[in-house]
Order: structure tokens, then C-alpha cells, then sequence
């Protein structure tokens, strides 16, 4: 009779312990790793393929964080599923996974060590030899850095904060003529620094190119097999003929989250005193023309 009564308690120990962890047919983590950026996280999970309404939650250290599902998988009978979220400051993560799908509720929890990758950028802007084309406004977003200082030209600007998992500063340069550069400064997590330099181009109205400077020209989003195709033209021999190339802008979507965009550029190379005209082409679709898009002129001298 006492080993009977002392087997109960253990029996009964044992299958919360095992419908806890789920087991493999059940909710399951199969990693959290970083993004490449060193912002997000993705914890990747797999469950029964049978829970078609699948909905989840994610928590860090017990609080609960946004979360977006990034992409997946499936086999036979698993469906695996790919959530990104932002951790927090500590080095030691504990993260929980929860799911509710037909009426029942399950979670899977893992740790994992996460070391925060200080980040910077220009929203919109690549901020590397551009071409501006409108005076206007920069806002800055600063990820895992405190203390941020700005310089504009030298002079130290003031941000107007925002609020949200991504904090940006948002100022109004005072622009001129020719080059023009952004300097950040932060205070890295760990005690280290970090700085950044950008520079911005203002050729219009007598802005004016040094001999063997080159300038940056943003023309639209990557193009896919279908469209968008570009072409850069440039008449006058004060500019060397065009060589394409990529840059990435980082922005901030609808839904809040930092995302990264490739964008085609052209890189115009001045060579000797003078005036050049540039004609950029768009062709929106292959089975549409290449269109002339805009077309301004560069002047090349000292400034």
C-alpha cells in the first residue's frame, strides 16, 4: 500500500512534466539566432501541421515583445514557422515561445546568448557620396547606442525624438551648396564608441563637383526579372560615363519594423572642369519603352 501511495504523486509529476515540454509532437523551438543586422532575433519553431489556426506570442525575460512572423516551412505532418522580435539588453536571453491553436494553449521556451550590434542610418538615405534632389529634413534611427550626438557641417544639430522600438532623431539641415556631411557619434552598450560619417551632394543652384570626386545617383528599387530596368546617359565630357552599382536604404515600414532596401544607383565620376548634361531612363516593365524619367546638369569645378 505505500509503494502504491508513493507512486501516484510520481506518476502524475511525470505527465505534467512531459505535456510541459510538449514533447516532439508538439510545439517546438528548433533555434534563435540574430539577424545578420544585429537588431532582431528569429526564433524558428515547429508544431503539427494539423494546427492550421496557429497563433503566436513571444517573450523575452518574461516580458512580452513584438513579434512578426518572417517565414517557414513545412514536412509531411510539421509545419515550421520563423518569428522575428527585437531582445532586450541583456547578454543571458530566456525566450518563450506561446501558440494557441484549436481552443488548446502550448508554449516552448529556450535561452540563447545575445550580443547587441550597434546600428545608425539615415532613413531613405544611403548617406554615401548621394545626390540629393530636394532640400529636406534626415531622420536618423539609432538601435542599441546611448548618448547620440549629431554634427551637420560641423555644426552640432538637435533632434526631435520619437518614441518606440526604434528611436529616431529627426532634424532640419541647414544645407549648402557642394558636399555636405553628417557626423554621429553614440555610445556603444559594452563602453565603446561608434561613429559615422555621410555625405550628401547639393548640386543644384551653382553647387559644384571637385575633379575626381564622384557622386551618387539613387534611380529606383532593385530590379526583378520583370521591371523596373534603368539607364543613365551623360552628355559632355566634365563627367566620365556612368558605372551602375547597389545601395542599401534602410527604412522604417508601416508596421514599425526596420527593414532594408537595394537600390539601384549610378556612380558619376567628375574629370575636368565643365558642364555635363545626365538623362536617366526608366523602363517600368520589359514589355513597356525605356522612358526618359528626369535629366539635370552637373557642374564640375572647385568649390
Amino acid at each position: 500500500m505505500i509503494r502504491k501511495v508513493l507512486l501516484a504523486p510520481l506518476l502524475l509529476l511525470l505527465v505534467v512534466a512531459v505535456a510541459g515540454a510538449e514533447g516532439p509532437q508538439g510545439l517546438k523551438i528548433l533555434s534563435v539566432k540574430p539577424v545578420k543586422s544585429g537588431i532582431y532575433a528569429i526564433v524558428s519553431v515547429e508544431f503539427p501541421k494539423a494546427w492550421s489556426d496557429a497563433a503566436f506570442t513571444v517573450e523575452v525575460n518574461g516580458k512580452p515583445v513584438r513579434m512578426r512572423r518572417v517565414g517557414g516551412g513545412f514536412s509531411e505532418d510539421r509545419t515550421m514557422a520563423d518569428l522575428m522580435f527585437m531582445p532586450g539588453r541583456a547578454a543571458k536571453q530566456s525566450v518563450a515561445v506561446k501558440c494557441t491553436a484549436g481552443g488548446r494553449k502550448t508554449e516552448a521556451r529556450a535561452g540563447f546568448d545575445w550580443t547587441p550590434v550597434p546600428f545608425i542610418a539615415v532613413l531613405g538615405h544611403a548617406g554615401n557620396r548621394e545626390m540629393i534632389t530636394a532640400r529636406g529634413k534626415l531622420t536618423i534611427a539609432a538601435v542599441n547606442v546611448t548618448g547620440m550626438k549629431m554634427f551637420f557641417n560641423g555644426k552640432e544639430v538637435q533632434g526631435r525624438p520619437s518614441a518606440g522600438d526604434i528611436e529616431t532623431f529627426t532634424f532640419d539641415p541647414a544645407w549648402k551648396k557642394g558636399r555636405n556631411v553628417l557626423t554621429i557619434n553614440a555610445d556603444k552598450w559594452d563602453g565603446g564608441m561608434i561613429a559615422r560619417n555621410l555625405t550628401f551632394f547639393d548640386l543644384g543652384e551653382g553647387g559644384t563637383l571637385p575633379p575626381g570626386q564622384s557622386v551618387l545617383v539613387h534611380l529606383g528599387r532593385e530590379d526583378t526579372k520583370s521591371g523596373p530596368f534603368y539607364d543613365v546617359k551623360v552628355e559632355g565630357d566634365s563627367i566620365a560615363p556612368p558605372q551602375g552599382t547597389t545601395v542599401r536604404r534602410d527604412i522604417i515600414d508601416s508596421d514599425g519594423w526596420l527593414v532594408s532596401e537595394t537600390w539601384v544607383a549610378a556612380e558619376l565620376r567628375a574629370r575636368k572642369e565643365g558642364t555635363a548634361k545626365v538623362r536617366v531612363f526608366v523602363k517600368p516593365h520589359f514589355l513597356q519603352n525605356m522612358e526618359l524619367e528626369r535629366e539635370f546638369s552637373i557642374t564640375v569645378g572647385e568649390g
